[in-house]
Formats: C-alpha cells, structure tokens, sequence
C-alpha cells in the first residue's frame, strides 16, 4: 500500500535540516538575499536544502491572506484518452448541476493517463482540493484507490466500489436492450463491433447481449475489436464484408465506431436498415446521432444526469462529511431512429 503523505515542507523545516535561521530561509526563498546582503554560500545551501525536501510555496496561506473569494474546489480526474465529446457531455452536466442546484464550487480538471491515476494523485492536488470526482478509471486505477486512503472526499463515475461512494450506468440493461430489439425485429446473424474493453461494465453489456440472443437459440455472433473511433468503425465493416455472408443486424459500442461502420455500409452499397440494422451504445453528441445519414439509432447513455449525481453526490461529502460508499445506478432508454426503427 502507497502512503499518501499530505505534510508540505516547511520554511521551519528547511531551517533545521541547514542551521540556518527561519527568517534567513524566508530571505533567500523570497528571493531577496542579495538586497539583504545573505551569503552567496548561504543561499546556494538554502536553495538545495529546499529542493532536497520538496518545499513549494504555501500558495494557499498567501491567498487567505489576500481579499480574493475563496470557493471549495473540485477537482474532476478525466483520462486524457477518453474522447473529447465524452468529457463535453459530462463537462454540460457539471455546468448545469452548479448553475441548478446554486452549488458554489469551483471546478477544476486534471487529465490522467489511463493505468496512471496514482501518478497524478500528487500531495499538491490533494492539497489544493476538496472534493474529487474520478472518471474512467482502468482496473489497475481502481486497484490503486482500494488500496490507499487518499484523506479527500472521491465519488467515482460508472465504476464499482465498496469503499467510495458511486454513480454508474445499468451495464446489463445496456446490453438487454439491443438484443431485445433485434430479437423483436426477427434478426438471425447479428455482429458486434467493439473496442477493446477498459473497463468491466462493457464485458457486462456483450455478456447480457449475448446471453439474450442466446436464450433465443442464435449463439453465432460476429465478433470485431477495432479502435474506438471512426477510422476504427469503417475498417471494421470492410474486415466484416471480406466474411460473408453479411449479419443482419449490428451493435456497436460507441457512436464514433457506429459513425464509421455507416460510412463503410454506404461506400460498399449496403443499405441500413434495409439490409442490416445498426444500433449503437449512445456515447456521443445526440446532435449527431440524429443529423448522421441514416440517423442513429441508439442506447442512450444519460452522461449529464450522472455528471449531476457526481457533483451532487461529492457535495454532500464534503458538508456533511459523509463518504458512505453508497450507489446510485440509472437506467438507459432505446432512442430508435433510421438506422434501426422501433
């Protein structure tokens, strides 16, 4: 287990370790030894001392000591490979849940990399925080935060928990709902186009996907894991029209995937849905979704309710001091457009 230590160095501190007086180290620290006449000696040994034990500027001291507003912050950990229209959507939800609820916070971001949380778990950030909402986070990120007290209040978005309080999607619903659809419609050859799975709520969704269609007698599902991205989307479908013959029904797990599978179809002259449908999991603009040709049809992930429950959820954390790791899980609805009609 890391221990995350939150004792800033001090001007006290760098005085003990170098025999120089704590209003000496201030001098050379502010910078002002030459106009104080401080020892060229004096100062070189000052500054390594510092640099030696970590000191930084107690930033937050001076601006209590100042007249600025002071608001508590939240600080929002976004993997940096996560897609940037994910983070507006949730970014829409955090702005209007502060503007709704008449929260006076102020909220910062920091990216991380993905398998990477503990790097940017620094004593500063903690520090300089009161509440932290983390997104996204990988098996080895989750692995990280069981095993280490953190001492700031965290609420984690659609992740499971026993030591933090969560807000996730239903995953198994999530992967009902396609099924349920297809089955209705009469689909025999379904597919799956599919990136590879950062996390273990999209193992739930192809599971329940799977055994539903299972349960109905189709087990022969096409399987493709390609980039979660458009480019990903399209050379996945020219992979899936090499295999004949062709599904007639097709989930995709993200819009950007679903967006270049629509492409593909159209440039090789399959009609959707006359020949296949195509149903994604809604993670996207529902601007595009609806302006794309077909429109898309999807299982419409509610990002900005959940960024409300977050925010919401970490400010009772920090009020009333309340980090019971309880759950709160919402429900996806089918949104049926072109490319699949209800």
């Amino acid at each position: 287990m890391r221990n995350v230590s939150l004792i800033m160095v001090t001007i006290k501190d760098i005085a003990k370790y170098t025999g120089v007086s704590p209003s000496t180290v201030s001098i050379v620290l502010r910078g002002l030894s030459e106009k104080r006449n401080i020892s060229e000696v004096t100062t070189k040994k000052v500054l390594s001392a510092a640099k030696t034990l970590g000191y930084t500027p107690n930033m937050q001291s001076k601006l209590l000591r100042s007249n600025l507003p002071s608001l508590p912050v939240i600080t929002l950990f976004w993997d940096s490979s996560a897609r940037q229209h994910i983070l507006s959507r949730f970014l829409k939800g955090l702005q209007e849940s502060l503007i709704n609820n008449g929260y006076n916070y102020d909220l910062q971001v920091k990216p991380y990399t993905l398998d990477h949380l503990e790097d940017s778990m620094t004593t500063r950030t903690l520090l300089g925080t009161n509440g932290i909402i983390i997104c996204n986070a990988s098996e080895k990120d989750m692995a990280f935060l069981e095993e280490n007290d953190l001492s700031v209040p965290i609420v984690l978005y659609n992740r499971y928990s026993s030591k933090y309080p969560t807000v996730n999607m239903d995953d198994k619903e999530i992967g009902r709902l396609p099924a349920e659809v297809f089955l209705r419609h009469g689909k025999k050859r379904p597919a799956i186009l599919t990136s590879p799975a950062n996390f273990n709520g999209m193992n739930i969704r192809e599971n329940i996907f799977r055994y539903e269609l299972s349960e109905h007698g189709i087990s022969d599902i096409t399987r493709i894991v390609t980039d979660d991205s458009l480019s990903g989307g399209y050379k996945s479908v020219k992979e899936m029209i090499l295999n004949k013959p062709l599904p007639d029904c097709v989930l995709c797990t993200s819009d950007n995937i679903a967006f270049g599978a629509i492409k593909a179809f159209h440039d090789n002259g399959i009609n959707i849905p006359g020949q296949i449908e195509l149903i994604s999991i809604g993670n996207g603009s529902r601007e595009y979704e609806e302006y794309s040709i077909p429109s898309l049809s999807v299982i419409s992930l509610p990002m900005e309710a959940m960024a409300d429950a977050c925010l919401t959820r970490i400010s009772r954390a920090i009020t009333d001091q309340n980090v019971f790791p309880d759950k709160r899980e919402f429900s996806s609805e089918y949104i049926a457009r072109e490319s699949c009609p209800f």
